[in-house]
């Protein structure tokens, strides 16, 4: 269940590093504009439909790796296959309306009331160009040092009141860090922490080859191998199973 409840996040363990207050820093919407241009740009951003990225899935937990493949398309659908060593296929999935688990044990579970607000937000194919309206409230809170590099921090609001923080390699641009915190009906409060590295260019969108998501108590860290875009998946791929 760990798995499960950690796989869909795109999300990370509240950073303890004290923020720096920067003089003269950029503004919010300064910093989102250059994280747009860095990734490639809006016009080369729309022109994608559809996403798929497979590689392998590392789990601290039980120090298995196992097969990953990730498949997402306009303009919210995403899944996620993992196929646990020993036990099956693991997957969860959103199809734009409701989320939804299968587990090669307990079988096929729907997403809570309460993981749905953070989802239409998580997965949101253009979540990079709709910061401004997942967020609506942004701040530059400081700069601090994630693995080695300067990064701006941005507190980001959403309209329900949930708070996200978002790092910003000062010289790229790019993000390389979100903290969040989500509730879960068997742990309660959990605070997640999500790093993006090993940016590289495919068909000319930066993308992270290595993110890793941690909780106080184990790291999920994915290594893409090969991504694709506008790759056609058909949307019954992203609906709940039948069992």
């Amino acid at each position: 269940m760990k798995l499960l409840s950690a796989v869909m996040l795109t999300g990370s363990v509240l950073s303890i590093s004290a923020l720096a207050q920067v003089p003269g820093a950029p503004s919010a919407d300064q910093i989102v504009t250059h994280y747009i241009e860095a990734i490639g740009g809006k016009s080369a951003i729309e022109k994608v439909t559809s996403r798929v990225m497979k590689g392998t899935l590392d789990n601290s937990d039980d120090g298995s790796t196992s097969p990953a493949e990730i498949y997402a398309k306009a303009p919210n659908k995403y899944l996620v296959v993992i196929e646990v060593p020993n036990a099956g296929a693991s997957l969860s999935g959103w199809n734009g309306e409701m989320g939804w688990s299968k587990d090669p044990d307990s079988g096929v579970h729907e997403m809570g009331k309460p993981d749905l607000a953070a989802a239409r937000r998580d997965y949101e194919f253009y979540r990079e160009l709709k910061l401004r309206e997942i967020f609506p409230k942004m701040t530059v809170s400081g700069k601090t040092r994630v693995d080695e590099r300067d990064a701006y921090v941005v507190e980001a609001a959403a309209t329900d009141g949930s708070i996200e923080k978002l790092y910003f390699d000062a010289q790229s641009g790019l993000l390389v860090r979100r903290d969040f915190e989500r509730v879960n009906i068997d742990d309660g409060i959990i605070l997640y922490e999500v790093d993006y590295d090993d940016y590289k260019d495919v068909e000319g969108i930066r993308t992270p080859f290595t993110i890793t998501r941690k909780t106080p108590d184990y790291s999920l860290t994915y290594r893409f191998k090969e991504v694709k875009y506008n790759v056609p998946i058909d949307d019954v791929k992203f609906n709940k199973p039948a069992k």
